[in-house]
């Protein structure tokens, strides 16, 4: 196990408490050996791991969480729990039998492939979505690094591994340090170069590199935040021994390095040239090999940084591979900012022909001029060295910072100060080759926490932090060596270390002061304090991602604000107050971009005070690399997101020559931004995916497609950057990519895809029917989602002239397959008519899915109506597509659509704590509840019904059939001519029928689906006696079933059609609709006679008999609800005479309340019913009811009027209980066994004097029976 400690206090590393740490581990884990590191965040108290990425699984490379759920158990670690293999896996979320997200842990072996060849070992992370950044974590946990490729035969090696996947992978390469150019991590010369054309680009930001298989395997230089796979690279590192700097003696006018000796010509010379002059003094042109070797050069440029000098670097001899002159091997690079790159296919600056410039010619001392003495230089004490005005001693002892400082004063010296890069490269030459691991300068932060000084009390002018400092504990700086040769480090002053001490040289006389010259004014638009020397422009308008920012301050000649004292700090705060913009948050020009070095201000000032919020800076999630101040007066510090994007201020020196600001693109005259060759429209409002793209489409557009990471940065830094804030209220909006069943991606104009952008852990199918998906605001990537959710969106046109003219939409054309239905432009299918074939919600739905549809989706009645109707014969419940299983009470159809319809049955949907039940089927209750909705546990087996659009292209010739259609045992025509209700009666007349009556739920249900082809409502046979409100059927049917739409029916309007919905609704009769006509071939329904019976008479309560039921009156008032509790069932009323016969008996009632509650109630639809489920035939509204705004409201009869009028049910009325009488035995009795019992009489004539009763009671029963036969026929 190789434990690594990098601290963010006051020690950077602690090899004790690594050793500490290892043994504890070695202790838990039984001393078993691991090819792993784990990586430790150390303070001075404790230690906890930093996030560990997986591996391969499902969860596209996130890190394990910790604690996790598993079958019901928690784990607190990587396990192979469910696992033969053995091999340690994690879940990425708390619960992952919920989610089901999991990777490996990197402890395994068998991800990596060998090249047998070299002995190296690659690991090809495809299933990762990780920044660069996280790539690069994820490498380092197992002991490895991101990808470099120094050699050609290594670059076709990994060409080759790689060239059957379609996307970029990241590899080592990049650009993190602003004061060099490209590099790959770990420290490998970049030597060779395989850019794709184009490339690298110089958008800002783009600063880290992926190897793009679909341009064979060649570089690009991309955004660090993109989550993509990536390459890690293993190879076994043998440790050379630490060079001994030994003192030599070169030749006049060469200078003396580790065994060589080195000199700068100034004589311009072409490359060639200058490689000849070296080799004529038995030299070469220089070689570079470390850190230590470059720094020395850099040191002797006598404080020149822009001079240019050839080394001997050149790829002369194979074009892009970099080889030196002198033959030694490449170890070491240094590249110029934005170098090396192609240009115009002439070789890199170092080669570059026909430029004629100085160069540094290098050779070994000869053996001779090895001396044992040590070598003294001119104004200095016998083993210092010189370096410009003063003399340097490396120490030899390891000391505290305090011991070291007193050894350099006893020397009349002090801990070297570094004033400049040239300085600090110098000190490394000195040191970076050495042994020991620390050496103490004179800086440290002992008196004020974050604000470091000289031991002379002078402030810094220059710093090179190490990685995660200074940190926010107290300490003293020393600079590393090695690997870490010249980066600062803050470490506990009582840690030992060697030292370097410093001293003005002997005969050199101090430097001149500074001329004063007169602090110039800033420029219009910049503000600065009259006796600093800084101006400063703020931006409070727009906002930029830090790169852009930096970008833009950089054109107009400036750079991001540096903030380095409370003075600076305070001032700051006074212009944002002052341009009314405080309340705001600012990038400012510090960064940690580069993960092998510490903060640093992008001006090169050194970073000397720090003003941190709480808990910053944490690198949250590792993609928090740039630095921002809060909107607090204190104006904390915050590392945030490069790409977030904020508001800015630029900062540039009094006297600076400006640029002018760049101008941007404006919108079209309709509104549509211009970028490139494109135009976007950003949507407000918030719709299904379906009906976006419709809007899109009017406007000669569809939904965007998102080809590049530049396009998608565009798109959502516009939408982050609106002046008026017209986007605050939309979180994300749908784009133009779709999910199919089958997991695969494609943009709706069949744009290939080539490019995504997916947030951590998306996309997530959750469902499996999540086939949108969504752009976020907050970063830019995208999550699938369910089509029918509603979200803003945006549209993408050419940036070209169009028609007037919308595009001409064909319908749909098209049949189905065999054995299924056609209907509305559907294709359906009904499984599960048998037992056996009955499957759960998830099972039916991939059936479904395998078929090339989905489980159904119902939109409207009519698709509805027609599901029930071919449903009627099917005996158990039946799943659809609606479920609420991604989040409760959320329902949304499984194939996308919206969700704009529902037909729930009574008190669905329901939630049960304790079962779950988010899925959705038509239910198989009474017929009046017949295939309404019900949600229930989505494991139960059902019959399902299937839906897919129609596959097959036809053009229909068949003209419509306007011959009657027979259902069940009657046949039907609708007659396609528009007629007033008497017309339409007297049209069925003459075709031999009547209007029709509609008896039952499926003939009602079939009568609307012959109606869907006309469009329109359809007059039926129903009509009233004006003036008395009682419907009956013009076929004298009777009324045993309604249908009426919920503010129906009306009184005084004598006519009833069916409307397009399926309800029943008056209207006008001279209204024009469509007649239905109806024969009948079997005997018509009518009303049977009355009853025969009594009402109780030992029961308390007084029953008032009225034909064939008793009615009790109580004037007790209470609610309607506790009305119904003392009743059972309220009356309900048929007919006129019944509605007389209640306003008789109430009128006696009016002294003690002015009304009763009746059994009308409002059902969950808004339909007036009755209580006891009689046939609504009957109304006596009282004026201007119903009110259409009463639909809560309870209906009381009135006492003084007998009109029914609309209260709220929580009044407190009398009520009207009604139940049927109780009937006589022999009057209860079929009819046929009467006429049988009359036949009888005159043989049971002398039998007793009984049979003159019986005859008698069975004669007034018969009577009774003739009666009600008499009563139907005369209705006419």
């Amino acid at each position: 196990i190789h434990v690594s400690c990098r601290s963010f206090s006051s020690t950077s590393r602690s090899e004790v408490r690594a050793e500490r740490i290892e043994r504890l581990i070695d202790l838990l884990l039984g001393n078993q050996i691991y090819e792993f590191m784990i990586i430790f965040i150390c303070s001075l108290n404790s230690f906890f791991p930093i996030e560990t990425f997986t591996l391969k699984g499902n969860a596209k490379g996130q890190p394990c969480v910790f604690p996790f759920q598993y079958e019901g158990k928690q784990y607190n670690e990587c396990t192979d729990a469910g696992r033969s293999d053995g091999w340690l896996w994690c879940a990425t979320t708390e619960d992952f039998d919920a989610d089901k997200l999991y990777g490996f842990c990197p402890l395994i072996s068998k991800f990596w492939t060998e090249d047998v060849s070299t002995g190296i070992h690659y690991q090809i992370n495809s299933e990762s979505a990780l920044t660069w950044h996280q790539a690069r974590k994820s490498c380092q946990q197992q002991n490895a690094e991101l990808l470099s490729i120094t050699e050609t035969h290594e670059q076709a090696y990994i060409g080759e591994l790689t060239k059957k996947f379609s996307f970029a992978f990241w590899i080592g390469l990049n650009t993190l340090n602003f004061n060099s150019g490209w590099q790959w991590v770990g420290g490998s010369p970049f030597r060779y170069l395989n850019w794709a054309p184009g490339n690298p680009s110089s958008a800002p930001g783009k600063i880290c590199g992926v190897m793009n298989p679909r341009q064979n395997a060649k570089w690009e230089n991309q955004a660090c935040n993109q989550r993509l796979g990536y390459i890690c690279k293993k190879r076994n590192f043998s440790s050379k021994p630490d060079k001994e700097l030994r003192p030599i003696k070169c030749t006049d006018g060469w200078w003396p390095y580790a065994g060589y000796c080195y000199s700068i010509q100034r004589e311009p010379k072409t490359w060639k040239d200058a490689l000849t002059s070296c080799k004529r003094q038995d030299g070469d042109l220089a070689s570079v090999h470390n850190i230590a070797e470059y720094s020395f050069l850099v040191s002797q440029l006598d404080n020149k940084p822009t001079e240019e000098l050839w080394l001997g670097l050149s790829d002369l001899k194979a074009h892009f591979y970099f080889e030196w002159s002198d033959g030694t091997p490449v170890t070491f690079t240094r590249w110029q900012r934005r170098h090396p790159t192609y240009m115009s296919g002439l070789e890199d600056c170092v080669v570059m022909k026909g430029q004629q410039l100085g160069y540094i010619c290098k050779k070994k001392s000869s053996s001779q001029s090895l001396e044992k003495e040590m070598i003294t230089d001119p104004g200095c004490q016998k083993g210092w060295k010189i370096y410009g005005s003063h003399c340097y001693l490396v120490g030899s002892a390891l000391v505290t910072f305090s011991d070291a400082n007193k050894t350099c004063e006893q020397s009349k010296a002090y801990l070297a100060t570094v004033e400049t890069r040239n300085e600090q490269a110098f000190l490394i030459s000195l040191t970076g080759l050495r042994s020991e691991k620390y050496f103490w300068i004179g800086l440290s932060d002992t008196e004020e926490q974050g604000i470091f000084r000289w031991t002379s009390g002078e402030a810094p002018l220059f710093t090179h932090w190490n990685s995660a400092m200074p940190g926010k504990e107290q300490g003293c700086v020393a600079m590393g060596t090695g690997t870490n040769a010249g980066l600062w480090d803050v470490i506990s002053c009582q840690e030992t270390a060697n030292f370097l001490c410093k001293q003005w040289a002997a005969g050199v006389p101090p430097p001149a002061p500074p001329a004063q010259v007169p602090a110039a004014a800033c420029a219009e638009g910049w503000d600065g304090a009259s006796q600093g020397d800084s101006c400063y422009k703020v931006s409070g308008n727009l906002k930029k991602s830090w790169f852009e920012a930096e970008e833009f301050c950089r054109e107009i000649g400036g750079n991001l604000v540096t903030i380095n004292s409370r003075e600076d700090q305070i001032l700051i705060w006074r212009l944002a107050l002052d341009k009314g913009v405080h309340m705001q948050g600012f990038w400012m020009g510090l960064f940690l971009l580069n993960p092998d070095e510490g903060f640093a201000w992008i001006d090169g000032s050194p970073v000397i005070y720090e003003n941190w919020d709480k808990d910053e800076p944490n690198n949250h999630e590792e993609i928090e690399h740039c630095v921002m101040f809060n909107r607090s007066p204190q104006m904390r510090w915050n590392d945030l997101y490069c790409e977030h994007l904020l508001n800015w201020i630029c900062e540039t020196k009094k006297g600076t020559p400006l640029k002018p600001e760049p101008n941007y693109k404006l919108a079209t005259d309709d509104g549509w931004i211009i970028h490139e060759d494109k135009q976007y429209y950003f949507s407000k409002e918030h719709v299904p995916m379906e009906q976006a793209r419709r809007i899109c489409q009017k406007n000669f557009a569809d939904l965007i497609v998102i080809e590049n990471e530049s396009k998608r940065q565009f798109i959502w830094k516009y939408i982050n950057t609106k002046k008026s804030g017209i986007f605050r209220a939309v979180e994300s909006f749908f784009i133009g990519l779709v999910v199919s069943f089958d997991r695969k991606f494609s943009w709706l104009d069949k744009t290939p895809v080539n490019y995504v952008a997916w947030a951590p852990n998306e996309p997530n199918f959750a469902n499996n029917d999540e086939n949108c998906v969504i752009m976020s605001k907050d970063f830019g990537f995208w999550k699938d989602i369910n089509c029918a959710l509603k979200n803003a969106f945006i549209c993408e046109r050419h940036n070209s002239a169009y028609s007037g003219l919308a595009p001409t939409v064909l319908p749909p054309l098209g049949g189905c397959p065999e054995t299924w239905l056609l209907f509305h432009n559907k294709c359906y299918k009904i499984f599960g008519s048998r037992e056996e074939e009955r499957l759960t919600w998830h099972s039916a739905r991939s059936a479904c899915i395998e078929l090339g549809g989905n489980l159904a989706s119902i939109h409207n009645d009519q698709v509805q109506a027609f599901l029930t109707f071919n449903l009627k014969d099917v005996s158990s419940e039946t799943w659809i597509g609606l479920n609420d299983i991604n989040n409760e009470g959320s329902y949304l159809w499984t194939d996308g659509s919206s969700f704009d319809y529902s037909h729930w049955a009574r008190q669905f949907p329901f939630r049960d704590e304790y079962i779950e039940t988010d899925c959705i089927a038509m239910t198989r209750r009474s017929v009046n509840e017949a295939r309404r909705w019900e949600n229930t546990d989505c494991q139960h087996k059902k019959s399902y019904v299937c839906q897919m659009d129609k596959p097959e292209l036809f053009h229909s010739t068949t003209a419509p059939d306007f011959d009657f259609v027979h259902y069940s045992n009657s046949s039907y025509l609708i007659i396609p001519s528009k007629m007033n209700w008497e017309e339409a009666r007297k049209a069925c007349k003459e075709k031999s029928s009547d209007l029709a009556s509609i008896l039952d739920y499926y003939s009602n249900i079939f009568l609307l689906l012959q109606a869907v082809p006309y469009g329109g409502p359809l007059w039926i046979g129903l009509k009233s006696n004006v003036g008395y409100g009682y419907y009956r059927w013009t076929d004298k049917s009777k009324i045993d079933f309604s249908n009426w739409h919920y503010r129906e029916p009306k009184e005084k309007i004598a006519c009833v059609y069916l409307d397009v919905h399926g309800t029943w609704r008056t209207a006008p009769c001279n209204e024009k609709h469509f007649p239905v006509c109806k024969i009948s071939e079997g005997i018509l329904p009518s009303d049977p006679p009355q009853d025969i019976g009594k009402c109780p008479e030992s029961d308390p309560i007084a029953w008032i008999p009225f034909r064939s039921h008793c009615y009790y009156f109580n004037a007790n008032e209470m609610s309607w609800a506790q009305s119904v509790t003392q009743c059972g069932i309220l009356a309900s009323v048929e007919d006129l005479a019944e509605s007389n016969f209640l306003a008789e008996q109430a009128d006696l009632y009016t002294s003690k309340t002015s009304g009763f509650w009746i059994g009308i109630y409002r059902n969950a639809n808004g339909q007036l019913l009755w209580q006891d489920n009689s046939a609504f035939n009957f109304v006596n509204w009282g004026e201007g009811e119903p009110s259409e705004e009463q639909l809560d409201y309870c209906m009381q009869l009135s006492a003084s009027s007998g009109y029914w009028i609309a209260i709220p049910c929580s009044s407190e009325k009398g009520f009207i209980c009604k139940k049927p009488k109780t009937p006589l035995w022999f009057c209860s009795l079929p009819t046929r066994t009467h006429i049988f019992l009359l036949t009888l009489i005159p043989v049971l004539w002398n039998k007793s004097c009984i049979n003159y009763l019986l005859f008698f009671l069975l004669l007034h029963c018969y009577m009774l029976f003739q009666q009600e036969i008499d009563e139907a026929i005369s209705f006419k």
